[in-house]
């Protein structure tokens, strides 16, 4: 097994590429193809077959770095007040204050189908939780991406449980199990996401083995060739052919992709310098960048699918680069209030 340091650097470097993801995945779904298959087969490897891993992958490293820290569940839980449940409540107070603002200046909004003029006490209550939409289970906050954090606040608190049933054998059992039904869920199953990676990271984590595949070549090569095989044959059923299974092809390829990444970032930490900015932001952009998604839907997509796929990579650096910018002049105007914002990350 790899050693700690060298799995926490891995891991490090991985945070921005990973949050990177998360963006490219919320601009595309604001730019999916209509009847434009060029784009579409641009688009997805970006868009889809990495965006989408972005969320999953940080489940699966909290779930990892959970179980890997000696502090007691009591310290860890009282972090994640401050790390987690802060940050949670602001952030979405701040976006539902945002509406309130609206509707006082004469232009209410609806909030998942429902005016926010019309608002009762538990509406308000529920904006923290789903927006009054439970949706089976994929119900957001009013800042939609922070229902990750909200997942994740109730996986910590059963930590206790996911570390009895990842121990062993019946770990491996339990993560099958969880595999067979997130990949069978349709649309974007949440919940089953939520447990099947933090657990996936836990598994790993209690039973001390290493999600570097590096140990044995072998096994390595054989990982590769078959995320390889998946990953060209999820492209192709999503952007030229049509086949029963497509969904699942694609989830999992996401599960490849994580440790394709780790075995990336492992290979790149021994010669890649972490930009501390670029770090330290991570969280900045995931809650930030959300709003100037928004804002850019008001962009009329374009017709010519060249075109459409250069507006879709430059809204990405845009909104990077956006964020990247708000966060640094923020440290530097107001320290303590990025700091609580961020988790004191």
């Amino acid at each position: 097994m790899h050693n700690k340091s060298s799995i926490s650097e891995t891991i490090t470097l991985l945070r921005f590429p990973l949050t990177v993801f998360i963006v490219m995945y919320h601009c595309f779904c604001w730019m999916t193809p209509q009847e434009q298959p060029l784009y579409a087969a641009l688009v997805y490897p970006f868009g889809l077959m990495m965006g989408e891993t972005g969320v999953p992958a940080f489940f699966f490293i909290s779930g990892y770095l959970f179980f890997v820290s000696q502090r007691s569940y009591g310290e860890k839980l009282k972090a994640r007040v401050s790390s987690l449940l802060l940050p949670y409540v602001l952030w979405n107070a701040l976006v539902l204050l945002a509406y309130v603002v609206l509707m006082f200046i004469g232009h209410p909004q609806d909030i998942a189908g429902k005016s926010i003029a019309d608002y009762q006490f538990l509406d308000y209550l529920r904006a923290f939780v789903d927006r009054g939409v439970w949706d089976n289970g994929n119900g957001q906050p009013m800042l939609c991406p922070f229902w990750y954090v909200r997942n994740l606040m109730i996986l910590s608190l059963a930590a206790p449980l996911i570390r009895y049933l990842v121990m062993g054998t019946k770990g491996i059992l339990l993560l099958m199990v969880l595999l067979v039904w997130w990949i069978s869920v349709p649309y974007n199953g949440m919940i089953a996401q939520s447990v099947l990676f933090f657990s996936m990271g836990a598994f790993f984590s209690v039973n001390r083995v290493s999600p570097i595949l590096t140990h044995n070549p072998v096994y390595t090569r054989a990982v590769a060739m078959l995320w390889l095989f998946l990953a060209v044959l999820d492209w192709l059923t999503h952007t030229c052919i049509s086949i029963w299974g497509a969904l699942y092809i694609h989830r999992l390829v996401l599960v490849a992709n994580i440790f394709i990444l780790f075995l990336v970032g492992a290979l790149l930490s021994k010669n890649i310098r972490v930009i501390p900015l670029l770090q330290k932001s991570c969280f900045w952009i995931y809650a930030f960048h959300y709003p100037f998604t928004i804002l850019l839907r008001h962009i009329s997509p374009v017709n010519n699918d060249w075109m459409q796929f250069a507006v879709y990579m430059l809204s990405v650096m845009v909104i990077l680069m956006a964020c990247i910018s708000t966060y640094a002049i923020g440290r530097r105007l107001m320290p303590q209030v990025v700091n609580v914002l961020t988790g004191n990350r």
